[in-house]
Parts: C-alpha cells; sequence; structure tokens
C-alpha cells in the first residue's frame, strides 16, 4: 500500500514539476549553445535544467526497475526452489517411515526419486547406500557414501557408513583410513577405536591393537566397563608376546610375558609363554622351576601336564613324578592329582602302580568316565578281560585313547588342546582341563 501511494506521489509531483518548468520556460527564453564536437545545438536554459532532471528521474526508474525485476526474478526462483525442498522432504519422510517398516523395496524407491531431483541430496545418499549395504550390493553402497563423503568430508555418520562398507567388501586397509579420518575429527571416538582395534586383532597386528586398547582405557569411566576392557587389554598384551616368541624376538617377548604377570598374577598363558622363551633359550630348569611355582600359584594342572611332556621329552620321567608326588604332598585326596599321576604311571608302562593310585581314589572318583576307561585299560593289560569290561559299561562314551579335553570356563567349549584364548567365544585365561561327569 505504501509502495502504492509513495509512486503516484512522485508521478504527482512530477507533473506539478513539468508544468512548474514550463512556465519558467515561457518567461524565460535565453538560449545555451551546447557543442558536442560533431554538432552544435541550442536549448533554452530550462530546456536544459529539464532534460536533466528528466534523464536524472529516468535514471533512477530505471535503477528501481531493475531492483525490482531482480527482487521479483529471485523471489520466484526462491519459491520454486522452497516446493522443490518441501517435495523432497515429504518423499524423504515417506522413505525413513519405509525403512523403520522394513519396506526396503518401496525406500529404496523414494531415495531414488529424490536422488533423480537432487543428485546432492546427503541423506539420501547415506540412506539408500546403507539400504544397498544390507541388500549386499555392497560396491554401490560404497559409491553412494563415497559421493556423499565427497561432500560432506567431515560427516561422522558417514564415514561410519563407509568404514562398514570397507570391512563388508574386506578392504580393511580401506575401513582403517575411513576410522583413522573419524579419530583425526574426534580423536576420542570409542566406536571409532573399538572398530579398529577389532581390525588390529583380525589381521594379528598385536602391537598396533594395544596401543588402541590404551586409548580406549583413557576413555572409559564407568567401572564395569574398564574391568571387561582391562582384562582384554592384559589378553592382547598375552598376544603381542606370542607373536614377538613366533617371531624370535625373544627379549621383548620375556619383557612382554613378565609385564602380564604383573598386571595378573594368575593369567596362566603368561606363564605358559614365558617358560616357552625359557625353553627356547636353552634354560630348561627356568622353565621348569616356573611352571612349577606357577601350579602352586593358580593351582591349575596345566603346568603340570606341560611339565610332564617336557620331562618325558627330555628322557626324565622320575623328575615329573617327584613334582606330582610332593603337589600331592600339601593335597593328598585331590582327585585331579591323583588321576593325572595315575594316567602318568599308565603312560610309563607302571601298570601296577596306575592301578594302585586309581583304584585307591576315593568314592567321588566314581563318576568320572575317564577313570573308568583308564582302570579297563589296566585290566586288559593284566590279563582281566571281564573286570575291563565292568569298567568299560561304567564310562559313557569309551574312546580306545584317554583323552582330556579343555573347557572353557565362559562358554564350555571343549578342545583337546590348551589354547591361550577360546577360539569360540575369544575370552583369555579360560581353559582348564575337563574331567567328564556323567548327567
Amino acid at each position: 500500500m505504501f509502495r502504492r501511494i509513495l509512486f503516484f506521489g512522485i508521478i504527482f509531483f512530477m507533473i506539478l514539476s513539468i508544468l512548474g518548468i514550463g512556465y519558467l520556460a515561457n518567461i524565460n527564453r535565453d538560449v545555451i549553445t551546447i557543442n558536442l564536437a560533431w554538432k552544435i545545438y541550442e536549448i533554452s536554459k530550462i530546456g536544459l535544467i529539464l532534460l536533466s532532471w528528466a534523464s536524472g528521474a529516468l535514471l533512477v526508474i530505471l535503477i528501481v526497475a531493475i531492483k525490482d525485476t531482480r527482487r521479483y526474478f529471485l523471489n520466484w526462483k526462491a519459491t520454486k526452489i522452497h516446493k522443490k525442498e518441501l517435495k523432497i522432504q515429504e518423499m524423504y519422510s515417506k522413505g525413513a517411515n519405509a525403512l523403520l517398516a522394513r519396506r526396503n523395496t518401496e525406500a529404496i524407491g523414494y531415495f531414488d526419486k529424490i536422488l533423480q531431483q537432487d543428485s546432492n541430496h546427503i541423506d539420501s545418499l547415506l540412506r539408500l547406500g546403507n539400504l544397498f549395504h544390507k541388500e549386499k550390493n555392497i560396491n554401490e553402497a560404497i559409491r553412494l557414501h563415497q559421493k556423499a563423503m565427497d561432500l560432506s568430508p567431515s560427516n561422522i555418520e558417514i564415514l561410519f557408513a563407509l568404514e562398514a562398507d570397507y570391512e563388508e567388501a574386506r578392504r580393511l586397509e580401506d575401513a582403517l583410513h575411513m576410522l583413522k579420518h573419524i579419530l583425526d575429527i574426534d580423536g576420542t571416538n570409542l566406536t571409532a577405536l573399538y572398530k579398529m582395534r577389532d581390525i588390529y586383532q583380525r589381521q594379528g597386528r598385536w602391537e598396533d591393537a594395544n596401543m588402541v586398547q590404551i586409548k580406549i582405557l583413557k576413555g572409559i569411566f564407568s567401572s564395569e566397563d574398564r574391568k571387561v576392557e582391562q582384562q582384554r587389554f592384559i589378553g592382547m598384551r598375552y598376544e603381542l608376546g606370542r607373536s614377538l616368541l613366533e617371531d624370535g624376538n625373544l627379549d621383548k617377548a620375556k619383557r612382554v610375558f613378565k609385564g602380564v604377570l604383573k598386571l595378573d598374577k594368575d593369567f596362566i598363558p603368561a606363564y605358559l609363554g614365558l617358560g616357552e622363551v625359557y625353553l627356547s633359550e636353552g634354560d630348561v630348569t627356568g622353565a621348569s622351576e616356573l611352571w612349577e611355582r606357577a601350579y602352586y600359584t593358580t593351582s591349575s594342572v596345566t603346568f603340570l601336564l606341560r611339565l610332564e611332556d617336557l620331562f618325558l621329552s627330555l628322557g626324565e620321567p622320575n623328575k615329573i613324578i617327584e613334582i606330582y608326588q610332593r603337589a600331592l604332598s600339601s593335597r593328598p585326596n585331590d582327585l585331579i592329582l591323583n588321576f593325572f599321576l595315575g594316567k602318568l604311571y599308565y603312560r610309563l608302562e607302571m601298570v601296577d602302580d596306575a592301578y594302585d593310585i586309581l583304584t585307591s581314589m576315593d568314592s567321588g572318583a566314581e563318576d568320572l568316565p575317564d577313570l573308568h576307561k583308564l582302570i579297563g585299560n589296566i585290566y586288559l593289560r593284566r590279563g582281566f578281560p571281564d573286570k575291563a569290561s565292568q569298567e568299560f559299561k561304567k564310562a559313557l562314551k569309551f574312546r580306545k585313547k584317554v583323552v582330556i579335553p579343555y573347557r572353557c570356563s565362559k562358554c564350555e567349549y571343549l578342545s583337546t588342546d590348551w589354547s591361550g584364548r577360546c577360539p569360540q567365544c575369544g575370552k583369555w585365561n579360560t581353559f582348564a582341563v575337563y574331567l567328564e561327569k556323567p548327567c
């Protein structure tokens, strides 16, 4: 309304001005000569004033007209863009709702339509890439997420999505590159640190994994989570020691294993690893003394079994028998110690000694199928097949060879081979000798 009043006011003023100037021109007829080089003009003073005024007015009108035209064009363009954005937002909402309802095909359709109208719509690139990831179309997921990252290189969500694509495609070095990029943006991002650590573990890069785990421990404030991650750190230090041992770096492996035992004096794998270092150095006495001390520290029969294999391989069975007997002197009724000493006697063809100790075990051992298997074998060797048959009947799932398995205390995984880390649940220091009991 104001603009209209102003416009008509200017027109009215111009009309009055023209009338006034016309009147002045009629009573003032003086002439001014204007030389334009190519031609000479004569014009009245009032006419010159009127021409100058009209030229200025015309220039102002042109400027105002240009501004208004530009403003109109920009408003039209903004309105058009806004309508397009509203339409895209509506389609994106429908796609997001379809995604939440797990109607993936429908969601893909919406996001694809959005990208046809705006190929740089970051959210649609991200969601569509995630959908293709779920559909196992990893190459297309990588293409979309890569484009989204190019448009928004600091978007953490996009970087994690692309990292997941690379992991799925087994391009682990590319995945690590993405995680390093994330940590350059946010150095304390625990999710990135967890993922990086897990990749290093899968690659067997234990030194790198240890460095990352230290950063994880610095970023954890929950006492429960810290306890879990501290145990993981100990296990990873052990794995570092193992890798150094396998590479022949005995001095560094020794330092790492000793460091693990300072953190956890009951960590059985570290004692075994340290003993292997001593053996690799030719220090049999150091290894045997370490493992015997470790048995008294942890009460793990695993050390006695390792000592048994060591001394038998050296042709010195008396030493392991003495160790068993020393252990039994403090625990005379220990079923496991009696069983393994009897098993050792049987292994050494000391059948009578094996028979005496195995048959003298108290009633608590009657439910051990492995015990009956051994006694049955002894009866066979002594020529009593009927008694042997009775023992075998007592044993469940009899096997010709008596093999005592190891069981994981966390997931109950059974294995005939000892390991510092359970291959099923991935926990460290969980394997222990398992004497089967019937249900």
